[in-house]
């Protein structure tokens, strides 16, 4: 892995040394069930309700309103079953997008068959809700439990959506707005004065941080039911025992996150600026995807490229040293095609092939540049083997 060069930052941001460093400096106290009532137990506890309140503090929320899970998909299953689940009997409306990660679509899906209903809004060519369309749906159906869910920015191409705007639609109706912002959470502002959603989701090692652990924050207020049972963990919402370490990380990585934003942020777009026209300028009838979306990721680009094999294309470039991926992580053993692409109109033929860079902080120029050439070489290789 030393000369590996890792531009896979949007499936899973390696650990930062800061964040390890802050793990290991409390193992001897957090190591211990912060649900026992002795002294050890109580320094677990005093640590993992520390880390809470700096995420709460990153975010604009109480501390109170955040809630330690296992994970994006967790939280975002906790916040749409949990939402349709308290109301059943009011017959709850749930609106989302085609666009969304399969933890928020497949959830949506379930609690449709336990007795909701369910919107699901299009996108245009670049992966864009338009506003309008939420609008409509949400004003033609009126005086009943209602949850919007609408992803911040999409990690498969980083199309980001306006979501003040469809926060303010939503309110505007009565409904509580849900976003999966687990792609951008750390590199956009999701203050609530920036954007007053009701329940955001977010994991810890899309930032640096650790795996296996992820947050929910839930307006006070908001009734959930829980999906397991057995503890009084995490007031209910997400029971068993807590991760105090897992937590510390957790913290410190957005920390790092928000603080590092200003510098990061620009470099970010000035290499994916750089890659994209170099990409464009030397592989005919290359696609970005989202490409002309009002705001995309800064960290990420997403290409098409048709005439060419995606295996053949991602085994080439593993073999040359630079780690990709063709889309969504969770997704990887589907063979049925993205349904982000889909619901964008693009990537139809069989032998359409997609590549997706994505960077973290240690992601240098020259990391780039050899990435590209990578691409280039390997798209040459995988269209004349294609041809034959």
């Amino acid at each position: 892995m030393d000369n590996m060069i890792y531009l896979d930052h949007a499936a899973s941001s390696p650990l930062r040394p800061e964040v390890w460093q802050a793990m290991a400096d409390v193992v001897d106290t957090a190591g211990f069930n912060a649900a026992s009532m002795h002294a050890c137990g109580r320094n677990a506890q005093e640590t993992l309700e520390q880390a809470r309140a700096d995420i709460a503090t990153a975010v604009g929320a109480l501390r109170g309103e955040v809630f330690f899970t296992a994970g994006g998909t967790a939280s975002n299953n906790v916040a749409i079953l949990g939402f349709a689940r308290r109301r059943l009997a009011e017959k709850p409306l749930l609106v989302t997008t085609a666009i969304e990660h399969k933890a928020v679509l497949q959830a949506a899906h379930q609690a449709a068959r336990e007795g909701a209903d369910l919107e699901i809004l299009p996108v245009d060519e670049h992966g864009q809700v338009d506003p309008g369309s939420l609008d409509a749906v949400l004003s033609a159906d009126r005086g009943r439990p209602t949850l919007v869910s609408i992803m911040w920015a999409n990690n498969e191409v980083g199309t980001i959506q306006q979501i003040p705007e469809l926060v303010e639609i939503a309110h505007r109706y009565g409904a509580l707005f849900h976003s999966d912002a687990v792609q951008g959470f750390g590199k956009l502002d999701m203050r609530r004065e920036t954007a007053p959603v009701d329940l955001l989701t977010a994991t810890a090692h899309k930032l640096g941080g650790p795996v296996g652990i992820g947050l929910l924050v839930c307006r006070r207020g908001t009734g959930l039911e829980p999906l397991i049972y057995g503890g009084t963990q995490e007031r209910g919402v997400w029971p068993g025992t807590q991760n105090p370490i897992g937590a510390v990380g957790f913290g410190k990585a957005v920390q790092m996150c928000v603080s590092e934003r200003d510098s990061h942020i620009p470099h970010f777009v000035a290499m994916r600026n750089a890659l994209e026209r170099r990409l464009c300028a030397d592989i005919p009838s290359i696609v970005v995807h989202a490409g002309g979306a009002t705001r995309r990721l800064p960290n990420l680009l997403s290409v098409g490229i048709p005439g060419s094999d995606q295996a053949t294309l991602l085994v080439a470039l593993d073999m040359a040293g630079v780690a990709v991926s063709s889309g969504s992580a969770c997704s990887s053993g589907s063979t049925s095609g993205s349904h982000v692409l889909r619901a964008m109109g693009v990537g139809k033929e069989e032998d359409y092939s997609v590549v997706r860079l994505s960077f973290g902080p240690d992601t240098s120029d020259e990391d780039v540049r050899i990435a590209g050439d990578a691409v280039i070489a390997a798209v040459a290789r995988s269209r004349a083997a294609f041809a034959n």
